[in-house]
């Protein structure tokens, strides 16, 4: 089973829930934090986590950035992927860059970085793999549709990884709506109808960033071993 202690990079640590789980991680294990956005990286590096500035849709990359991350702090022992696109348009008005960039980032960068982490020189035997995906994988929305089928292939690179990867471990969470600067940036679809509308049709609650960031951190646990090939649904409930 993972060390807690050991070390743990976080792909997508500039906001949101990659930066929620590189200050979790912070308190128990050495931490690599990655991210393309250098003013919030410091931010980061003023906390004590080591960073590294990268962009995941640079492909040819990943194996480098890997490499130099165990080499300045040792074999992962984790590796969160929380990097994201979503753009909220109709297909036919979708450009090619637009998509490309979407399915770069959603799908093809976490399967390269899988695929390096899989290494024996870049991650312990008993390493976690953890990528955060999206309910709407299983219940894709007009307008999300390449977003929705970019975390539909990322569940079943998860399930896929499970097998291929072990005894290290693949898993994943599928959050709901969150309140993040990803969807601040939708104001004008979510907007405060959508919020109470949300927090409604919700049994347990509209659910948070904290609440994503807890059942990655339990994922990532030995208390989760025998856990592997599953997404996690973390929602309140809102799509039952």
């Amino acid at each position: 089973m993972a060390d807690p202690a050991g070390h743990i990079l976080v792909v997508g640590a500039s906001s949101g829930i990659g930066r929620a789980v590189a200050e979790h991680f912070a308190g128990q294990a050495s931490v690599t934090a990655l991210a393309r956005r250098a003013d919030k990286l410091a931010e980061l590096a003023d906390a004590g986590i080591a960073t590294v500035a990268a962009d995941v849709t640079d492909l040819a990359a990943i194996g480098g950035v890997l490499q130099a991350a165990v080499a300045e702090r040792g074999l992962l022992t984790g590796l969160v992927y929380c990097a994201g696109v979503q753009i909220i348009k109709p297909l036919r008005s979708l450009g090619v860059d637009e998509v490309a960039r979407l399915y770069t980032t959603n799908l093809v960068a976490p399967t390269l970085f899988a695929a390096a982490f899989g290494n024996a020189r870049i991650s312990t035997r008993d390493a976690v793999f953890c990528a955060v995906s999206s309910v709407a994988a299983q219940r894709p929305e007009p307008a999300i549709v390449p977003y929705a089928a970019s975390k539909a292939g990322l569940d079943a690179l998860i399930r896929g990884l499970a097998r291929e990867l072990a005894p290290r471990r693949a898993v994943g969470v599928a959050p709901g709506w969150l309140d993040t600067e990803m969807t601040q940036a939708h104001a004008r679809v979510y907007g405060d109808d959508f919020k109470a509308a949300l927090e409604k049709r919700s049994p347990a609650g509209a659910a948070t960033v904290d609440s994503v960031v807890d059942a990655i951190a339990f994922l990532m646990s030995p208390q989760a071993r025998h856990v592997t090939g599953e997404i996690l649904r973390v929602d309140g409930g809102a799509t039952l």
